[in-house]
């Protein structure tokens, strides 16, 4: 019995104890850190405390060992959860991707690789990661998230609303605290209970025929370009491995004639496209088909190409609406610009070298009337709006220059979508984009000969995550969020384009969507995706 007592008495003195160290070493910490250092202290505590380790000297020491361990190693960013950041690393290890952080200038430098510190999404900075190629071209990284939509009138989607995201672990539905995003009853940080939809462009559509544009596996975020497709300066400029398929061209006075001459000078079919560059302050690319932006996108991992690119670890491709809808929807939350419409991009310099367009600026105001300009001007820095001035900034996803641009205005941009008909504008510019949904591609239903049908086709309405059907009310008008174009493809302009161009004001927008015929013209360019596998 006295035994028994004793050891009693003992261990209400070491738990005692134990208490009265903690406090004091969390006294210290509350008197010295922000919040999130104090939590973040207090973790590392008592996961050493449980590793036996309970003496304050000791625990300190070890504290010290570990983070003098941790300074000298490098950050593996390979698209694991960050327990600092609460998302994805940026996944570009061994791909040929370099981190940069981006200078006032528009320079890049290559940040610490032992901390970081270069890249936030925590909803009050967003400074969203970039990475460089070997030829200059900036991509920025979107980690795999889950979003939920509420309207500001269930009755009428075309009257905006708010889109909450929450970052999800790895490959999992799991938020920062372990918490399944996907169950009814979720409760976010608002407090508000119900599920999450785990956006589609990182989740696996292999056993659903790519129902909403999925991958081909679950994913931890992809890359996008930061600047649509632009004409690399002349003495950069490199072949592709792919040709021109057609020269067939729309022009802006509504001509349509076999169109032989464009940036570079002349061209026929069969021409060798030269690559594209993703910088700013270039001449948008323009005068190429569906077919050919396609190919070419696919082909940017070659070991020809500029970019340096590790084929064995990256994919290249057509940015596809599940994608452009995960950068519209990642903008409009708060880790964007929390539902402020970005900028329109409403540089044209009116045919100049067959160019109408160029990269990376931002106009006046969210709708801003075109500015016509010239490449001289452009070229010598005479034009307001560029990409790292304040005004140009608006023009981004972010409000500062780690955002991604073009999207409102600069040229309308193809996406990887389209109807199948058994003749027409299809089967003439379609190419290799014809054929059935794939990770690659998108087949909406419908053959009709108005937009408003095949939009509201069932086989299209419950599609998510497009930045289309959750974001509009109708396939023909400016019924999109902020106002944005509305028009849904159709029997004679069967292919998806997004964004809007230079002219289009108060109608272009991230959340505009138009119908293509497909063929090559002054005003839709393209953009390209890179997945990391």
């Amino acid at each position: 019995m006295l035994k028994q007592e004793k050891g009693s008495i003992t261990l209400f003195v070491l738990i005692a104890m134990l208490f009265f160290t903690i406090y004091l070493i969390g006294m210290y910490i509350l008197s010295t850190n922000s919040e999130s250092s104090q939590i973040e202290e207090m973790a590392k505590i008592k996961e050493i405390y449980e590793e036996g380790v309970n003496n304050i000297e000791d625990i300190y020491a070890t504290l010290e060992k570990r983070e003098m361990e941790n300074n000298e190693k490098e950050i593996a960013l390979d698209g694991s959860w960050s327990s600092t950041n609460k998302v994805n690393k940026p996944n570009l290890e061994n791909t040929g991707l370099q981190p940069v952080i981006i200078n006032a200038d528009g320079t890049t430098a290559k940040p610490d690789s032992k901390t970081e510190n270069w890249y936030s999404y925590d909803g009050v900075e967003n400074k969203w990661a970039n990475a460089q190629t070997a030829d200059g071209s900036i991509w920025v990284w979107i980690p795999r998230y889950a979003y939920k939509i509420t309207y500001n009138d269930s009755s009428d989607k075309s009257q905006g609303g708010t889109i909450d995201v929450v970052f999800l672990q790895g490959t999992t539905n799991l938020d920062k605290n372990g918490k399944d995003v996907t169950q009814a009853s979720y409760v976010d940080e608002k407090g508000v209970t119900g599920a999450y939809i785990v956006h589609p462009a990182f989740e696996d559509g292999s056993s659903t025929g790519y129902a909403n544009g999925e991958w081909r596996k679950k994913i931890e975020g992809i890359w996008v370009a930061k600047f649509e497709a632009g004409y690399q300066d002349v003495d950069k400029a490199v072949d592709s491995n792919v040709g021109y398929s057609t020269i067939y061209s729309w022009e802006i006075n509504k001509t349509s004639a076999d169109r032989t001459t464009y940036y570079y000078g002349k061209r026929t079919v069969g021409t060798k496209i030269k690559y594209p560059t993703f910088t700013a302050n270039k001449p948008s690319i323009n005068y190429i088909g569906i077919s050919d932006s396609y190919d070419l996108c696919m082909d940017l991992t070659s070991t020809n190409a500029p970019y340096g690119l590790n084929a064995a670890k990256v994919d290249s491709h057509l940015t596809k609406n599940s994608e452009w809808g995960a950068v519209a929807y990642l903008t409009h939350s708060k880790y964007g610009r929390n539902g402020k419409e970005i900028t329109i991009n409403n540089i044209t310099v009116d045919g100049d070298s067959t160019a109408y367009a160029v990269t990376g600026y931002g106009g006046e105001s969210v709708s801003a009337s075109q500015l016509v300009t010239n490449l001289t001007a452009i070229n010598n820095n005479q034009v307001a709006g560029s990409w790292t001035s304040s005004q140009g900034q608006k023009a981004s996803s972010t409000g500062n220059v780690y955002g991604i641009y073009d999207l409102s205005g600069g040229l309308w941009e193809f996406t990887a979508g389209y109807i199948v008909l058994d003749s027409g504008n299809y089967q003439t510019y379609g190419g290799s984009l014809k054929g059935e949904s794939n990770q690659y591609k998108s087949k909406y239903v419908g053959i009709a000969e108005t937009y408003e049908i095949n939009y509201s086709n069932e086989g299209n309405v419950n599609r998510k995550g497009e930045a289309i059907w959750e974001t509009s009310d109708s396939g023909e008008g400016t019924t999109s969020w902020n106002n944005d174009h509305s028009f849904f493809v159709y029997s004679s302009e069967p292919f998806l384009a997004r964004g809007g161009r230079w002219s289009y004001t108060s109608d272009a927008g991230v959340f505009g969507f138009s119908c293509s015929y497909g063929y090559g013209n002054c005003s839709i360019g393209f953009r390209s995706v890179l997945i990391v596998e």
